[in-house]
């Protein structure tokens, strides 16, 4: 079954072939609107794609339910990755958008899922925001059967909380040292919070992406 998604600027924006299509994935519990405000992170016009989980959990939605015990974490993580992968495909080509730079804004949950489709798909992210995640722990393998060093042209955002007890700092630490052996271009930022975006990590995201070459479209 299709996620539910929220398209937002194609026919306005869509002829424009440089104006990047940015993807959001929320963290468990929210919803596809959870992640709006990050469009401001970008200092360029961008097409918003909001993907919104599947599965009821706490007050809003998941991608996937976390039970490993019962199926294991390629089955359950993989299989979530490669349905956003495959719908997005279809959106883009329903949209005549198959041609724009492509980034992605994920968190926690969303956060995992972005690192696993870059993984799995190196060249088909240009940029990609991953805050509060970790990786995978089959990922690691994953890429050691199936990449080169610095193989994943994506470059890459890293946030994370010294005070998260969702997803630690040294688990943070992990998602930084494998991006740096298989992404390109990788930076990491640490803030004085939980589990969670404060206005630090805005600003630091909003003048990483003024370095970016996502396209000539800018709102400056």
């Amino acid at each position: 079954m299709d996620l539910k998604y929220e398209l937002v600027g194609a026919s306005r924006l869509g002829n424009q072939q440089d104006v990047p299509v940015v993807i959001t994935l929320h963290g468990m519990g929210s919803n596809y609107l959870d992640l709006r405000p990050s469009i401001s992170f970008f200092n360029q016009k961008v097409i918003e794609l909001h993907f919104q989980g599947s599965i009821e959990y706490a007050n809003g939605y998941a991608y996937y339910i976390p039970r490993f015990f019962e199926a294991s974490e390629p089955d359950v993580i993989g299989n979530a990755a490669e349905k956003i992968y495959e719908q997005t495909q279809r959106i883009l080509k329903a949209n005549h958008l198959e041609g724009h730079p492509l980034a992605v804004i994920g968190f926690s949950q969303g956060a995992i899922l972005a690192t696993t489709l870059m993984t799995f798909h190196p060249e088909w992210l240009q940029a990609a925001l991953l805050l509060s995640g970790r990786l995978p722990d089959f990922i690691s393998e994953w890429a050691r059967q199936h990449l080169k060093s610095q193989e994943i042209e994506t470059a890459v955002f890293i946030s994370q909380g010294k005070k998260d007890i969702v997803i630690p700092p040294e688990v943070g630490h992990q998602l930084v040292d494998f991006f740096r052996v298989y992404a390109q271009s990788v930076t990491y930022h640490e803030y004085d919070v939980g589990h969670g975006i404060t206005m630090e990590t805005a600003r630091d995201a909003y003048e990483w992406t003024t370095t970016l070459k996502l396209g000539k479209e800018s709102l400056n």
